[in-house]
């Protein structure tokens, strides 16, 4: 989950590595440190919190604006307490790393490294492999031997890069599990990173390393060999379609409010990725063996965590209501330590914004070994993810900066929309299909609607109900059938990045428990756009206004009824939608409800608290 960045070139390496960790921070941003080459002597900067402390503090270190090779890391704290001593990149000796992912193994690798004789002054399981790849040096094998060697005797899913004096402009890469990226820099020499992020500013040509890869870079350019065997291999470049540009804030605030604007644009991309528009046809599929995996499923299980949870919990309504095949969606984090029950029939497919999440991952992993069809959707090409499951569908909703998901959100339902309603129309009656052509015909403008609706004074509205509610104790989000998932999102969303306690509910299950908290110092939103749960969601709004909670309602602009029971007022687009779309305009609702109410409180709504993006550990 931490950020790695290398690079040994003709550039000055400090401000391509610094440059690469800002670009990274959304990995994690506990504590932060930059190694570079002083001469033949490395000289390490690093310090707790966020990476600007490291950029003050490099400032005041004369020799780095000359250093051609160095590394950097931003880091998420797992072994140890987010300090300035358990800050990377560590040193041992003249060994000098960075390290992203778990060593499983370290209690065992530790004892054995201080009956040795070793004395390792962090709490981390990173600054072992260093003391590993420093007794291997000393006995006279190369830095790429020894790193090689070193990383077969530890165990779990991680990636290192490696710089020693010994070996001054050059460093070693080894990706197995934790994703890695590498490119060679145009002007001369090599960058290594988490993501591929740091790398567009120089290239958009990139190697997105295989597991058990393991690579040596150096001036000359990039050496890719196999981990076990040490043999030479080649790796294919890829070329990426995000540009720099796309990387910036462009105006905006913050990140995740842009993102929050980029929805339209993000359903226009994942529509032409997903689509074949050339034919005239509703829902005209692209052609992909995703598309074959999904006509044979006899039933599907989705696997996700957090965000792409709630997407996939959206999905299931639709591929069950247009596909007629049963539907179960799991946590990835606990699916994968049941015993569920599986047959040939079934198709699993996991859904992951990054494609390194590592409890979908290993569900993935595991099914396929035992020949379950396997599908992947995310939004990041050459992830871990895509390259485990048998075919992949990739949204395009471009670079995710903020760490609470927004965009990726909304295409990751639109993807299983699109497929549900694919294959669905196959099998539909004359009926079904109609209501399907009304579908695809209402969805093929709701980029336009949103555009429009996140123009209107939507969050202008938004913006006066946040200061009316800020101090409220807690919120409950409410909804049925699709506005569920959306109710369970918009809980996540507040407390990811305004540390509020909310949660979300299913409306009829408020009577079970949860309305012995609604009080006057309770803010309920009510999610009831017009559909055929509507009537159920506002009778439960009755419930716990007579209670004395402060209401926010959500639904159509002409339903007075609900506005006039609510002390609060969101209007949805006016626009006649099916009920199976409502989900994409619901959607920017909760999500600028949040916004707004962490900008009131002053939170780091970019960079929430104790939260990473991409979440590859347990």
């Amino acid at each position: 989950m931490c950020g790695i960045v290398g690079y040994v070139g003709s550039r000055p390496a400090v401000d391509v590595v610094v440059g690469g960790l800002r670009r990274l921070e959304y990995r994690g941003y506990d504590s932060s440190g930059v190694a570079h080459f002083s001469g033949s002597r490395i000289e390490i900067t690093k310090s707790e919190g966020k990476l600007q402390n490291v950029e003050t503090l490099l400032k005041t270190v004369s020799t780095a604006p000359a250093a051609r090779c160095g590394i950097g890391h931003t880091r998420w704290a797992t072994h140890g307490k987010p300090t300035t001593q358990n800050a990377h990149p560590h040193r041992t000796g003249h060994v000098v790393l960075v390290h992203n992912g778990i060593i499983e193994n370290y209690q065992e690798i530790k004892q054995q490294l201080v009956a040795r004789g070793h004395k390792p002054v962090s709490e981390t399981d990173s600054e072992l492999f260093g003391f590993l790849v420093l007794e291997k040096m000393d006995a006279g094998r190369s830095m790429l031997d020894a790193v090689r060697e070193s990383f077969l005797e530890v165990q779990g899913a991680c990636s290192i890069v490696v710089m020693s004096e010994k070996e001054p402009g050059r460093i070693v890469g080894v990706r197995n599990g934790a994703p890695m990226v590498a490119a060679a820099d145009p002007q001369g020499g090599v960058i290594l990173a988490s993501d591929a992020q740091p790398i567009l500013e120089y290239t958009r040509d990139v190697v997105f390393m295989e597991h058990g890869d393991l690579v040596v870079g150096t001036e000359a350019g990039l050496e890719f060999r196999e981990l076990q065997s040490g043999r030479p291999v080649a790796r294919p470049t890829s070329r990426l379609d995000w540009t720099p540009g796309a990387l910036d804030k462009q105006g905006f605030d913050h990140y995740m409010l842009k993102e929050i604007h980029e929805q339209p644009a993000s359903i226009v991309d994942t529509l032409n990725g997903v689509l074949d528009r050339a034919r005239a046809e509703s829902f005209p599929l692209a052609a992909q063996p995703a598309v074959e995996l999904l006509a044979a499923a006899k039933r599907i299980t989705i696997v996700a965590c957090g965000t792409a949870w709630h997407a996939s919990m959206v999905g299931k309504y639709w591929l069950e209501r247009w596909m007629r095949v049963p539907v179960t969606v799991e946590l990835a984090s606990e699916y994968r330590y049941r015993n569920p029950v599986i047959d040939p029939g079934m198709l699993v497919i996991g859904v992951s914004q990054s494609g390194e999440t590592a409890d979908t991952l290993a569900v993935i992993h595991e099914l396929k070994k035992q020949g379950i069809a396997t599908l992947a959707i995310t939004n990041t090409r050459g992830s871990s993810l895509s390259r485990e499951a048998q075919a992949t569908v990739f949204t395009s909703a471009g670079p995710e900066i903020g760490v609470a998901a927004t965009k990726t959100f909304t295409v990751q339902m639109l993807a299983l929309l699109c497929f549900a309603a694919a294959i669905g129309k196959q099998r539909l009656d004359p009926a079904g299909r109609a209501e399907l052509e009304t579908v695809f015909s209402q969805l093929v403008r709701i980029p336009h609607l949103l555009e429009e609706y996140l123009s209107s004074p939507l969050r202008t509205t938004v913006q006066s109900i946040a200061r009316e509610i800020q101090r409220s104790r807690g919120f409950f989000f409410i909804g049925r059938g699709t506005s569920y998932p959306l109710a369970l999102e918009g809980a996540l969303k507040l407390k990811e990045i305004a540390y509020v306690h909310a949660e979300g509910y299913a409306a009829g299950e408020l009577k079970h428990g949860p309305i012995a908290m609604i009080d006057g110092e309770m803010v309920v939103v009510v999610l009831a756009p017009t559909d055929a749960w509507r009537e159920k969601t506002v009778s439960n709004l009755e419930e716990v206004k007579a209670r004395g909670a402060r209401v926010i309602g959500v639904g159509h602009p002409a339903d007075e009824m609900l506005k006039k029971v609510s002390h609060h007022w969101i209007p949805l687009p006016g626009a006649e939608l099916h009920e199976s779309l409502l989900p994409f305009v619901l959607t920017p609702v909760i999500q600028l409800l949040s916004y707004e109410l962490a900008v009131l409180k002053g939170t780091d709504i970019d960079k929430p608290r104790n939260l990473a993006k991409s979440v590859t550990v347990e």
